[in-house]
């Protein structure tokens, strides 16, 4: 990295435009990749939030929020709840917050030591009230 750390603005609109780009491409193997954009970006969260594990996933969910990701969002130990997912798309027939997912999964690994499967349960684009994702501890671990 260098220097600073600086950040840009990309409106909802354009997030769309740019996931209809991959999609066109790519078709739904695109969501695998904002998928692992959303860990990518969780990784840096996480170096973020690391100091105090009492107050981890406290810092880790406002750093979400901090940066637009969502309106509020709060974990437990099995599920986490979002509302406001910037990546929510009214009326779509899939859930779409592949890069929130992301970001979840590996905060909460982080937060559990143990390798977890992060499910998008329910979705604001589905016509549900917030997005919700399962946590689920990974088989043979």
């Amino acid at each position: 990295m260098h220097g600073v750390m600086r950040f840009v603005r990309i409106s909802q609109t354009e997030l769309e435009k740019l996931k209809c780009l991959y999609e066109s491409v790519m078709s739904h193997a695109s969501h695998g990749l904002f998928y692992r954009e959303g860990e990518i970006l969780g990784r840096e969260m996480i170096e973020m939030a690391s100091g105090d594990p009492n107050t981890y996933l406290e810092t880790a969910g406002r750093l979400i929020k901090g940066r637009g990701w969502v309106e509020e969002i709060t974990f437990t130990d099995t599920r986490v709840f979002a509302r406001g997912s910037f990546e929510s798309l009214p009326g779509a027939n899939e859930a779409t917050c592949h890069r929130l997912r992301g970001m979840i999964h590996v905060i909460m690994e982080k937060h559990t030591g143990k390798k977890l499967l992060c499910l998008e349960d329910k979705c604001l684009s589905l016509g549900d009230t917030q997005c919700e994702f399962i946590m689920r501890e990974m088989e043979g671990n």
